[in-house]
């Protein structure tokens, strides 16, 4: 069974969309051609897809001797196609009209068609518009359905991940990129001592001018002699195995910002600055372990009384109270309330604006003035703030993530197969 992971590449499937319906198939006597489970499948359905794959063949060159197996592999996706929808329904997937719509618009994008030309050639092919939507939300749905139920049957150990981060498109994965700049002090082949008392005299230049603050770039451009020298000494970004061999080892274990010594080889002396760097494996992100209390209005408090509630919070924690015990006592947050309004540790931006800039603003310890909400009033408190380190977590997430997509068509398969012998199907 044809199935579309990315809408935007969806060439054959507009191709196959387009094809014009044989008038054979269009006047076909309808008849059930199968049962499935709690729905059917009709006999000028089969016939239509069928002439739509007969098609398909045509253009493509490849004759079909036996038309009778032919037309049970067609019966036979229309089966599992029939059954997933099925399945989806009883799941509650449905894609949403702006979801549709922006798939659409991918697909005409990618077929470099305007929205009116893609009209134009499904309107060629013998469909409507709305047939044609129809068939993308259904692809979109079996899609989502795959993805939920197959994914929920891989499972990947810790090992696996250890495995293949070992292996060469592991390495690839987890290759830092990093950013050099390069200041050039240059000497002949065969240098007199004159000549290197000369160049050591530059060189405690060059670091005496970074000492004082002076940017790299700008000793780059007054005293290296390589050819880059006017655009700061800037490499620009190389990964670690495109890095010089004289410069990837200390590059490695640099910091940003930090300037090496002084590293000679033929052409010189080299000094070098790790500008930046980047990769799967690199990533900070801010966060703040924050308390919270919500105060609802309800059938026993009026917004007027949920409001004056907040205010006497408020002034009793300024007062000394303690946070976690009126938060249990008061906070209608099902989720903090039990630890005593505890949030955890938030990532940037993970709470609402509304309450995310209020505690942006905080400082740690201090607490909020009362925020109003559209659900009813909020009291925030900035606990401790931090930098966390998640780019082994998201090297990791990478690598699992890899591993489940070389699983999932074996998977996918053996799920399609599952589902279809639970079904009951009757063949007419």
């Amino acid at each position: 069974m044809n199935t579309l992971s990315k809408w935007g590449a969806g060439l054959s499937l507009v191709v196959s969309l387009m094809l014009p319906i044989s008038a054979s198939a269009a006047t076909q006597i309808d008849s059930i051609a199968a049962i499935i489970d709690d729905d059917i499948v009709l006999q000028s359905d089969l016939s239509t897809r069928l002439a739509t794959v007969q098609q398909q063949l045509a253009k493509s060159n490849t004759n079909v001797a036996d038309q009778q197996a032919l037309t049970s592999q067609v019966l036979d996706q229309l089966i599992i196609e029939n059954l997933q929808l099925q399945l989806a329904a009883q799941k509650g997937i449905y894609i949403n009209e702006s979801t549709l719509n922006l798939a659409i618009e991918r697909i005409a994008k990618s077929n470099k068609l305007s929205m009116e030309q893609l009209e134009k050639a499904v309107n060629s092919g013998g469909e409507t518009m709305a047939q044609f939507k129809k068939k993308v939300r259904q692809e979109m749905t079996i899609n989502e359905l795959q993805k939920t139920s197959v994914n929920g049957r891989i499972k990947v150990t810790e090992y696996e991940i250890d495995r293949y981060l070992a292996s060469n498109q592991g390495q690839k994965l987890a290759e830092k990129e990093y950013e050099v700049g390069h200041i050039l002090v240059s000497l002949s082949e065969q240098p007199n001592a004159q000549e290197l008392a000369k160049a050591q005299q530059k060189l405690d230049q060059i670091y005496g001018a970074l000492a004082q603050g002076t940017l790299f770039a700008s000793v780059a451009a007054t005293y290296s002699d390589a050819s880059n020298a006017l655009k700061g000494g800037n490499l620009g970004w190389r990964k670690g195995s495109q890095l010089p061999a004289l410069f990837a080892s200390p590059i490695k274990q640099m910091k940003i910002g930090e300037v090496s010594e002084a590293i000679r080889n033929g052409s010189g002396f080299h000094v070098i600055t790790l500008t930046n760097k980047r990769g799967v494996g690199i990533q900070s992100v801010s966060q703040t372990k924050a308390n919270h209390i919500l105060i609802l209005p309800n059938e026993i408090r009026s917004p007027a009384q949920a409001k004056a509630l907040i205010n006497e919070l408020h002034q009793r924690l300024v007062d000394g109270a303690d946070f976690y015990d009126l938060a249990r006592t008061f906070s209608d947050d099902a989720n903090s309330a039990p630890s005593g309004g505890d949030l955890g540790w938030l990532n940037e931006n993970q709470l609402p604006k509304v309450l995310q800039k209020p505690l942006d603003q905080l400082d740690v310890k201090q607490l909020s003035q009362p925020i109003k909400s559209t659900n009813g009033w909020h009291l925030l408190q900035a606990v401790e703030r931090r930098t966390k380190d998640v780019g082994q977590e998201n090297l990791r997430f990478q690598a699992k993530q890899a591993i489940i997509n070389s699983k999932f068509a074996n998977e996918l398969e053996n799920w399609l197969r599952d589902i279809r012998n639970q079904a009951y199907i009757e063949i007419r």
